[in-house]
């Protein structure tokens, strides 16, 4: 670009050159007259006279333009520099922010609050500067002042439910997140969020619609979407119980058994509600069907109650088929062990302990083993052989919740430790057994959120 601008230049230069050296050349001669006034010049003074005019009057025109411009100029550049300060107050104070430093997070968005006219900015630095020094009525202020932003209302949605959450406002929490979902339906963190908090409180319904919305945005995975559907007709099914409302009770039990047949809660719901219609065959093909894919302790109880055999001899029989549909699983060796140490056969328990031991029994099986030494009368050596390992022994299969860990009794749809609903599975500490395959990320967990109370209609459920 330097050179061709060069080049240009050069050849305006020739050209004028060409043109004075023909100018002089030719000099020639103008006359004018004006009102009694006679001019006679050359051809060459004229020109250059006109030239000169033309740069004057241009010189003249620039000058008043200056004057006249001068002071928005002025004005606008004493802007332009408080701008700059501005930012440089936001950019410090968001630096703080980073380091943790709540104090100078503070001092600098001060600054820019008075420098810069933009709220939406120094709003958010004031907002995370009173949540490091612990000010919440100043964080919530800052947050509940974006909302009047349509730009900024989600991200003061978001810190205030984080507010809400943190003061135990559940009430409230749940209503800036549902004004959230209203705002982007499609951001993840919000569906998960309200799913969680409607699940929380009992609104199964809605957190049905809520589920179904992130199904269709692909924010939920189809299988997982699947599955928490399945679990959320299970508490709809016990609310239509609850209201006297017995068919669709069971219409609500039959479609989560249908979606889901791995989840023991579906199956046991399922199978209750069959049995309490008088129909103890189909109860016991449900419970069949879902010990093929989860068994567990309380689904053999069930299917030893639905079969109405009263004799222990012959509850082994019952126990039995049940186990044929997943004969390689520990619940199914248990469940044989158990039924042959009620009907007193030592031998026959301590062959299905033997096969659910492995190498390394588990405290259920240690357990399991002593009553049987104590009630064959084996001797106090080997009970209390047996109850040592068990202390040392591995962690039994338990309701254990995938999101964070905790430990539960007994099932319940939502966990009491991080709030997530549909976690609880029956797994081994750091396994997942042969129920469930490995979930890829905790189902709907709410992010960075305390532990919530469960809510009263999940409390009064039976392990499932």
């Amino acid at each position: 670009m330097t050179m061709l601008r060069t080049i240009i230049w050069f050849v305006f230069a020739i050209v004028a050159m060409l043109g004075a050296v023909w100018l002089a050349e030719r000099p020639g001669s103008v006359t004018a007259e004006f009102r009694g006034w006679r001019l006679d010049t050359s051809v060459g003074v004229l020109m250059i006279s006109v030239v000169v005019l033309i740069l004057v009057s241009l010189g003249g025109w620039l000058l008043y333009r200056w004057i006249v411009g001068a002071p928005g100029a002025l004005l606008e550049g004493w802007g332009e520099s408080r701008r700059r300060r501005g930012y440089r107050e936001l950019t410090q104070g968001l630096a703080a922010v980073a380091a943790g430093d709540g104090v100078e997070a503070q001092k600098h968005a001060r600054k820019a609050e008075q420098l810069l006219s933009e709220p939406a900015l120094t709003l958010l630095l004031s907002a995370q500067a009173a949540q490091l020094t612990g000010d919440r009525d100043g964080a919530r202020r800052a947050f509940t002042a974006m909302l009047d932003d349509d730009q900024m209302a989600f991200l003061g949605l978001r810190g205030l439910i984080g507010q809400s959450l943190r003061d135990g406002d559940q009430a409230q929490a749940l209503a800036h997140a549902e004004r959230a979902f209203r705002l982007r339906p499609q951001t993840p963190w919000v569906v998960h969020s309200l799913f969680d908090m409607q699940a929380q409180v009992g609104q199964w319904k809605a957190a049905q619609e809520t589920l179904e919305s992130g199904i269709r945005r692909k924010v939920v995975s189809s299988d997982k979407g699947r599955n928490l559907k399945a679990l959320l007709e299970v508490e709809r099914s016990r609310e239509a119980e609850r209201e006297g409302r017995s068919g669709d009770a069971l219409a609500l039990a039959r479609e989560a058994f249908g979606l889901a047949p791995e989840r023991i809660a579906a199956t046991q719901r399922l199978a209750e509600l069959q049995l309490k219609a008088g129909d103890p065959k189909k109860a016991m093909k449900t419970i069949e069907r879902g010990w093929s894919v989860a068994p567990h302790p309380d689904l053999a109880t069930l299917y030893v109650e639905a079969s109405g055999e009263t004799e222990a001899l012959k509850r082994i029989g019952v126990v039995r088929r049940l186990a044929a549909q997943n004969p390689s699983d520990i619940e199914s060796h248990l469940a044989l062990a158990q039924a042959s140490l009620d009907a007193g056969l030592w031998g026959e328990a301590r062959r299905h302990l033997d096969a659910a031991a492995g190498t390394n029994p588990s405290t259920r099986v240690c357990r399991l083993m002593a009553e049987v030494e104590e009630r064959a009368q084996s001797g106090p050596e080997k009970v209390r052989e047996w109850l040592a390992r068990a202390t040392d022994a591995p962690a039994d299969r338990a309701w254990r919740c995938s999101s964070c860990g905790a430990h539960h009794e007994a099932w319940r749809p939502v966990c009491e430790s991080c709030g997530a609903f549909g976690t609880l599975q029956w797994r081994a500490p750091g396994t997942y057994g042969q129920i469930l395959p490995p979930e890829t990320s905790p189902a709907m967990a709410l992010p960075a959120s305390k532990s919530l109370s469960t809510p009263t209609s999940a409390t009064n459920n039976t392990t499932s």
